[in-house]
């Protein structure tokens, strides 16, 4: 009767014929002492000695066992009271080898029993309503019990599962990885909460996998001190397909379809390592559209948008499913490979990737061709470093670009120094602007007949720190295609016209104009600084001339010829910087309606050329800008006999070092006032480069 010690309600052993052969301290307390009154070997106490009433019931339930309890009255040192026993018949095997049987009796109090049973069908109910899916196992994990909810959820009948591994019920991954987290209960972990794929079967026999969370908790037999799991499940298949979704949006480009940039950032990183670890080569392609932004500019942003498509197309169908694609900014995209192959093979991917993007596109009623430029790096070739091996395929990328677009091109770390140069020089620009250390110098324009004073060109000069001061020709390369030229375009024009006011403060009216780049006249920035000024200025207006470059350019750019146009509005003149050279045009000239034409230095060095070819070209380029009746303007005049020339051509006005280098605004009011008439005011010349 050890086993009973530690029960709470009466305990009682007898042998198949109801003799007492043991009982807890419980039921001696209970019972009295008529359970120990007989001496031992004696003849034992029948059981039914204790039972008051409806002894014969009471028999008849022993040999029939036709309910799981019966309700008696036992006499209780003296007392009567109520009980309800229960029996449980246990076969064993005596020390001669004969079987025995006993029965084993555990009374419950009928006031603690109908409490007891209260509990019981309220577990029972919640166990049996619950929306949740429960379903418990033993400890070979064969399923002993299921709830509706279960039958719900999976589809299963209760036939199907009862007595069933409970693996049938997960996919083989699940199965796998819920057996290694059941092996760590009671070890590791009182209970485990997983998500697990489990299987739903249709009418029809179709399976649906679901994803379902299951939380299991162990949970003991008292009788048999053997394991049993708890599994309770609840579906979050909509749950998971709201969170992929989501991850997809976070780690997808809206438009493309493609990697964005978080996303190649994380598999770039994976793949680096990976990389490192088998020893393999990881090859980057850097991938730009060519002049993307004029497709944007001209035909709007949908048109854009489609032909980013097509390209994600096609260049998916240039790389393997297991390479990486991404679109990293807006006509950006870069591939990564891992393999093992030589460069022969990358150069073949790129090649083909140019072929493929270069194919005509339809877009809409708009058939577009379209180029790229691929730079591409290769680790450990050109970086062991994962950024750099990225920023040596982006410097890549720009040598393709200058070798013409439509090209690709290998990682040169000779380029690179000279990139790196550039950058430095742009930080150091942006600096400068934000410093005012951009300043205006102005180099005198003369009359060739006269010699007189009649305008000046103001040049960006660089003052840095040591007060040095630099020409355009150290930081123009850098930021020509940069939206710090947008700002140096805006601190020049402020600069002149400050400079204005303070010559019309001394009575002096000189005009200025201002050169403005392809880049520059498409700012609405420039612009509208442009449009305030002939507000708050009028004076200043008929003083200032626009000089533009890059005509070529202009006549195809549908925006640049509105801009021009509204400055030409505003009362601005145009001046035409070093026409024969570039993509001037006589087109252009009349197109434009410009008011004076800048003959280029190069024609100017060639006045005295052995070669007559060199004196007839200057010639003829003079007598057509003459007979267009527009003004000129000869640069880069150093000696007298050049200025000789030029009095014999007619050709009107020079600049140059015969006459005089840029000077500071701090004496330009001499300049102005020993050079010139005093009753000739002629405009000052602003050109930003």
């Amino acid at each position: 009767m050890e086993r009973y010690n530690g029960i709470g309600i009466p305990c009682i052993t007898t042998t198949h014929k109801l003799e007492i052969v043991g009982f807890n301290d419980v039921a001696r307390n209970m019972f009295g002492r008529a359970l120990t009154m007989t001496p031992m070997g004696e003849k034992r106490i029948v059981l039914t000695a204790l039972v008051n009433s409806n002894v014969s019931n009471f028999l008849a339930w022993v040999t029939n066992k036709d309910k799981d309890y019966i309700e008696l009255k036992i006499v209780c040192n003296g007392a009567v009271k109520h009980f309800v026993a229960n029996l449980k018949s246990v076969k064993d095997i005596d020390s001669l080898g004969n079987e025995t049987q006993t029965y084993n009796f555990c009374f419950f109090p009928l006031d603690s029993y109908h409490s007891l049973n209260k509990d019981f069908n309220l577990y029972r109910s919640v166990y049996m309503y619950s929306t949740q899916a429960i379903y418990i196992t033993d400890h070979q994990h064969n399923i002993v019990s299921v709830n509706p909810s279960f039958i719900n959820l999976l589809s299963r009948s209760f036939k199907e599962v009862m007595g069933k591994n409970d693996g049938m019920i997960y996919t083989a991954d699940s199965h796998t990885k819920l057996q290694k987290l059941l092996s760590t209960l009671d070890t590791e972990r009182d209970d485990i909460s997983e998500r697990l794929e489990c299987i739903r079967m249709y009418p029809n026999g179709e399976p649906e996998i679901i994803c379902c969370k299951v939380h299991i908790n162990v949970i003991f037999d008292e009788e048999t001190k053997e394991k049993q799991y708890l599994h309770i499940l609840d579906d979050v298949t909509q749950q998971v397909s709201i969170e992929q979704s989501l991850s997809k949006a976070a780690y997808t480009d809206s438009l493309t379809g493609l990697s964005n940039r978080m996303s190649f950032n994380e598999r770039f990183k994976d793949m680096y390592d990976s990389a490192q670890r088998l020893g393999e080569k990881l090859c980057v392609f850097y991938i730009d559209l060519d002049r993307f932004k004029y497709l944007n500019d001209e035909y709007g942003h949908d048109y854009g948008d489609l032909l980013l498509k097509h390209v994600s197309e096609r260049l998916t169908g240039c790389f393997k499913k297991q390479d990486l694609v991404a679109r990293v900014g807006g006509d950006e995209f870069v591939a990564v490979i891992q393999s093992d192959e030589d460069i022969e093979c990358f150069e073949h991917i790129a090649l083909r990737a140019i072929n493929e993007l270069s194919k005509p596109y339809t877009l809409h009623e708009l058939l577009y061709t379209c180029t790229c430029s691929i730079g591409v790096s290769v680790y450990p070739d050109d970086a062991v470093d994962q950024e750099y091996l990225l920023k040596a395929a982006d410097s890549a990328m720009y040598i393709a670009k200058q070798n013409g677009r439509n090209n690709f091109a290998f990682f040169d770390l000779n380029h690179k120094k000279t990139e790196d140069k550039h950058q430095k020089i742009i930080k150091i620009v942006e600096k400068a602007l934000a410093d005012k250390k951009i300043i205006p110098y102005f180099q005198p324009i003369h009359d060739v007949d006269s010699g007189e004073l009649v305008s000046f060109e103001a040049l960006a000069r660089y003052c840095n720190d040591n007060n040095e001061i630099l020409p355009p020709s150290y930081f123009m390369p850098s930021i020509e295609q940069d939206v710090l030229l947008i700002g140096l375009g805006v601190t020049m024009i402020k600069q002149v016209i400050t400079q204005l006011r303070m010559l019309e403060s001394h009575g002096i009216m000189i005009p200025i104009s201002i050169n403005l780049s392809s880049y520059q006249l498409l700012s609405e920035v420039i612009i509208k600084q442009l449009e305030m000024i002939a507000l708050r200025f009028p004076q200043f207006v008929p003083l200032l001339k626009i000089e533009i470059t890059e005509t070529l350019i202009f006549e195809n750019n549908q925006f640049v010829v509105v801009n021009i146009a509204r400055l030409v509005e505003c009362g601005f003149r145009l001046m035409l910087d070093d026409f024969g050279t570039g993509y001037s045009s006589i087109y252009s000239l009349k197109k434009f309606k410009f008011e004076t034409v800048k003959i280029d230095k190069t024609f100017i060095d060639d006045i005295h050329s052995a070669n007559i070819e060199d004196q007839t070209l200057l010639n003829t380029i003079i007598s057509l800008v003459k007979n267009l009746k527009l003004k000129i303007i000869c640069e880069g005049v150093e000696t007298e006999s050049q200025v000789s020339f030029l009095k014999d051509q007619h050709c009107g006005f020079a600049q140059g070092y015969y006459y005089s280098q840029a000077i500071s605004k701090a004496k330009m009011l001499d300049y102005i006032k020993k050079h010139s008439k005093k009753d000739i005011f002629l405009p000052i010349k602003i050109t930003v480069q």
